[in-house]
């Protein structure tokens, strides 16, 4: 079996239906890294997500290095924003020039002269968009969402000004946003053009966020869909049945009943849970790629596995499509949908 491609919107880019996102993989050291990368080019991902977020660059570092000799095998993809260094300030959010400067730090971190996508990182948040941002501790000024009573100039934002920058350079062959809101995200979709987009949590077995407001969107204008972190970041790899009876404190009834449906499902299905989830999304053509975590090579070998056995049987599939909500990512301290 081979792993199989799909066009991400305009761009001609050939993903692979599953790829790998670094956000966890730091702590198994840069041999465990390279381990994992090896494995995974040779089995045909060559879809990598990252960003300058991932361990305040840590983890471009790292998957440059594994990325070495691989380069022109796989399609690379990083964010700007979100670093916590006093250098980038809320401010430089609003700072095309600051921007550019933190993305040729990225270069050089990933030991390439180019990436494939450029991406803001998390474009649903209010610091991209206005210079008036809410300064209370309690909302956090560097997670202020958008808000939905006001208007917002989405194109002349100088992350947009940026993005145009690095694109017209060569610098990055196609540029995007990303967000674990789906209807923001769709939102400033709207009034911006960007090759592609990655919804975070927002398109799984139990969220379904991104069918009900951007698939149709993206669809319409041409526009790739890369889905990030559907496995919950393990709870719909690993059974959390321990939340029956001790659920977290964000957990509502909502949340509840569609994630134990799941797991009850599961239990029944006599497949594992990471198989069900990465399978059953496979069936959805409006996405291009299912960019998973992993920490350690055995995660790799398994999650490749599922995708390419491919998508569920029809009866799985119409078993699992009735599960689905639409809801807020409480566990986040999210409250909108």
């Amino acid at each position: 079996m081979e792993m199989r491609t799909r066009t991400l919107g305009k761009t001609g880019l050939h993903v692979s239906e599953l790829g790998l996102g670094s956000a966890f993989m730091a702590g198994q050291g840069q041999a465990g890294v390279d381990r994992c990368v090896d494995y995974a080019v040779d089995h045909g991902v060559n879809y990598f997500d990252t960003s300058a977020n991932y361990g305040d660059g840590t983890d471009e570092t790292m998957l440059g290095a594994a990325l070495k000799g691989k380069r022109d095998r796989v399609i690379l993809a990083t964010k700007v924003g979100f670093l916590n260094s006093q250098r980038y300030s809320l401010q430089a959010h609003r700072n095309a020039d600051q921007l550019m400067e933190q993305f040729e730090s990225s270069l050089k971190r990933l030991q390439t002269d180019y990436v494939d996508i450029i991406q803001i990182h998390e474009a649903d948040y209010l610091k991209w968009w206005t210079d008036d941002i809410p300064n209370d501790e309690n909302a956090g000024s560097w997670s202020a969402l958008i808000e939905d009573d006001r208007v917002y100039n989405f194109s002349n934002a100088p992350a947009v000004e940026f993005l145009a920058n690095v694109k017209r350079s060569g610098k990055a062959r196609f540029i995007g946003l990303t967000a674990k809101n789906a209807r923001l995200l769709e939102r400033v979709l709207k009034g911006v053009t960007v090759d592609s987009v990655m919804a975070a949590h927002q398109f799984n077995p139990v969220f379904r966020n991104a069918v009900e407001f951007l698939f149709p969107t993206a669809q319409d204008l041409g526009v790739g869909v890369v889905i990030g972190a559907p496995l919950m970041k393990g709870w719909l790899a690993v059974p959390q049945n321990g939340w029956r009876e001790s659920p977290p404190d964000w957990m509502d009834e909502t949340f509840k009943a569609s994630y134990f449906r799941f797991l009850d499902f599961h239990a029944d299905a006599g497949v594992p849970m990471a198989d069900l989830c990465i399978r059953w999304m496979l069936s959805e053509k409006r996405q291009q790629s299912i960019v998973v975590g992993f920490s350690n090579l055995r995660e790799v070998e398994l999650n490749i596995s599922a995708a390419l056995r491919g998508a569920l049987p029809d009866d799985l599939n119409a078993a699992i499509e009735k599960i689905g909500i639409v809801h807020p990512l409480i566990y986040q301290g999210r409250t909108q949908i």
